[in-house]
């Protein structure tokens, strides 16, 4: 089998977006303009089509989207020629992103034999697809004797994401308020180190550069953050994964956590404060006798005759 023309056409669009992981549901507005009236289940048969011949990656996000970022034709072509096992090790790689990954943990989660881990990296490395894993001893800071040090991990990602939260949105202004584009007052790589090393309040091993960026990188994968680049705004709907090479040139910004809502909240009723337990249908408060609900419904026929008047007011103003 071979590449289609659509096929191709789609893996442009993905390729377009840089190195960043973005979304399914994204890619099927970008690849529609390209392939107008392509149904939700053509895309996935393209996507599956391209995920098998190597042009793009996928990953699955904790709240189970699925996301994908392209590779070039000259990599694709190159994963061709590998096998199952070389592939496997080749991705485990891959995912490890800039962090690396030594030969041990290689072969202790593939379950691998090591000689053939050995002539795998070797015949990927003369392929120019890999460099030489490395070999150098955990993090002090992250691991002890080589597990996760969790309680150690989960405080700094406290730390790092209150850090970056509180230099995340402007102060004493309303709860929607955010900076303006081009801001680059965000908190940066070294802010956060420099932070955690004086504060010391995690650890008396020294911090790295390496250490944090890992744990930025877990709050970025968990949606609690995102990357910026000389204060541009990032979508929401990508997994913001770009070269940070140059990281004087990153910034982090924090997500706000969403608020809980069921199907009662956009109405009056979802926040009423007598709908519990005193609103009734022969009560003195009842559905029948509101006075709250017209006005919500009011506010809501005046945002669809005139929404020019309305642009900019949205947050709902009623009597309690």
């Amino acid at each position: 089998m071979e590449v289609t023309e659509e096929e191709l056409t789609a893996h442009k669009v993905i390729l377009e977006q840089g190195p960043i992981f973005v979304d399914e549901i994204k890619l099927h507005e970008l690849i529609d303009y390209e392939l107008p009236d392509t149904s939700w289940e053509q895309l996935q048969i393209i996507l599956d089509s391209l995920h098998s011949f190597g042009l793009v990656r996928k990953r699955q996000t904790h709240d189970e989207r699925v996301l994908y970022q392209a590779r070039t034709k000259e990599i694709a072509k190159k994963l061709q020629n590998l096998d199952e096992k070389e592939f496997e090790i080749y991705e485990l790689i891959e995912n490890s992103e800039r962090k690396g990954i030594a030969k041990s943990e290689i072969q202790k989660t593939t379950k691998i034999v090591q000689s053939i881990v050995e002539s795998s990296l070797k015949s990927m490395q003369d392929q120019q697809l890999v460099k030489e894993p490395a070999d150098e001893s955990l993090s002090r800071l992250l691991y002890n004797n080589g597990e996760v040090d969790t309680i150690v991990v989960e405080a700094l990602k406290s730390l790092c994401y209150n850090f970056i939260y509180h230099r995340s949105f402007p102060k004493d202004l309303e709860e929607e308020a955010i900076y303006f584009p081009a801001y680059t007052g965000y908190a940066t790589l070294a802010k956060i180190v420099q932070c955690i090393q004086e504060s010391k309040l995690i650890t008396e091993v020294d911090v790295e550069d390496a250490d944090i960026r890992q744990i930025l990188d877990v709050l970025i994968f968990e949606g609690k953050i995102v990357r910026l680049v000389s204060g541009a705004i990032p979508d929401s709907d990508t997994m913001d994964i770009i070269d940070t090479s140059h990281d004087s040139h990153v910034m982090y910004m924090a997500k706000k956590p969403r608020a809980v809502s069921n199907a009662w909240t956009p109405t009056p009723c979802g926040r009423c404060p007598y709908f519990k337990d005193e609103c009734t249908e022969d009560g003195e408060i009842s559905p029948s006798n509101c006075v709250f609900y017209p006005q919500w419904l009011n506010r809501g026929i005046s945002l669809i005759n005139e929404p020019s008047k309305s642009k900019g007011k949205e947050k709902n103003i009623m009597d309690w």
